[in-house]
């Protein structure tokens, strides 16, 4: 696989080969998962970077990593082993010769107590590192504690990608550098880090950064940290944002309005009713979707189709090109795929 300067995925690489350890923060479709191996392929030849440790959310551990290597020609000899399920498969699973081990982060804790001194792998890369921002020295979570005893005794490079490395503040990052650097740019515990860059709220409750702390923590990780986004480095065409409105049938909206003043309403003979303020803003949204659920097991009345009506009118104006529709509640589903026979539905 040839890169040019320019090329993300090249970018990604060189980070990699040039910083044993390093974090990687894109988001998904960025090519993180070829890139890693693609840049392992390329360090395999001047060092021993095999047999590696990927440790990753299950199904990504059981599946993702594995179809990866079957998707590039350059990739297709890896072999793949995923140490999942029972004691028994997980042994098994060891016992199989691979280049690539994955197993998910709830069994990493019986991993490195399993193989004790006989730790193999010189190599680990932490798919959605976040899963690790709970390490202390002295406490934190089983899973982040059980890697933190060989990351740095028995792990030569170390490897962590993500999307989100912050997802509930700057206070998610030390424990996720630690692996990087064993502490020495963010402070070498999590309360040295606490004290330098936060304090607590005005309330008393929780902490806030300083007014330099993201400028600074971002400076201290700027050598080990390469962040990918697909506007720096694709041609993407710019967003067109098309609002479309819908005008609800006179029946719909008097149940609507029903709902709105009184929190109440009859649909087909069933009686709806919203005990709070946040209970009828949801059965507003789902009456403006198009049905709303008339009881606890989930079943639902139909109140218009106004919507799926403008989206078969995208559709077509789409004339054969994919469409992508995300929706919110399940009782859209049902009623778009009869409309849309043919569309692909994936509840989330």
């Amino acid at each position: 696989m040839i890169f040019s300067p320019r090329d993300y995925q090249g970018a990604i690489v060189r980070h990699i080969i040039e910083n044993p350890r390093c974090a990687l923060w894109a988001g998904m479709g960025t090519g993180k998962t070829a890139s890693t191996l693609t840049a392992l392929e390329y360090l395999d030849l001047i060092e021993v970077v095999y047999p590696a440790l990927v440790i990753a959310p299950l199904r990504v551990a059981e599946s993702v990593w594995p179809d990866e290597v079957g998707k590039w020609d350059h990739l297709k000899h890896l072999r793949v082993s995923p140490i999942v399920g029972s004691i028994k498969e997980r042994i098994q699973a060891l016992r199989h010769p691979a280049e690539i081990y994955t197993v998910n982060y709830e069994t990493l804790p019986w991993l490195v107590e399993h193989l004790g001194e006989d730790w193999r792998f010189p190599t680990v890369v932490a798919d959605e590192s976040t899963k690790l921002k709970g390490f202390r020295l002295r406490q934190g979570t089983q899973r982040a504690r059980a890697l933190g005893s060989v990351a740095h005794a028995k792990v030569e490079r170390f490897i962590e990608l993500t999307g989100t490395p912050a997802p509930n503040g700057l206070t998610d990052l030390w424990g996720q550098a630690w692996y990087l650097d064993a502490g020495s740019r963010l402070g070498r515990t999590h309360s040295a880090f606490i004290d330098r860059w936060f304090r607590l709220k005005y309330d008393g409750y929780g902490l806030e950064p300083l007014p330099h702390a993201q400028g600074e923590i971002q400076a201290r990780l700027a050598d080990l940290c390469l962040t990918i986004t697909a506007a720096d480095y694709l041609d993407l065409p710019p967003l067109i944002e098309n609002e479309i409105k819908v005008e609800l049938s006179p029946a719909a909206r008097r149940i609507y309005r029903a709902m709105e003043k009184a929190m109440f309403a009859q649909i087909d003979g069933h009686a709806i009713e919203a005990f709070n303020a946040a209970a009828k803003t949801n059965k507003c949204l789902q009456l403006a979707n198009g049905a709303a659920y008339v009881d606890d097991a989930g079943s639902w009345r139909e109140v218009h189709d106004a919507k799926l009506a403008a989206l078969e009118d995208i559709v077509e104006e789409a004339a054969g090109a994919p469409v992508l529709v995300a929706y919110q509640f399940r009782s859209v589903s049902a009623p778009g795929r009869k409309r849309h026979p043919r569309a692909d539905v994936n509840l989330v």
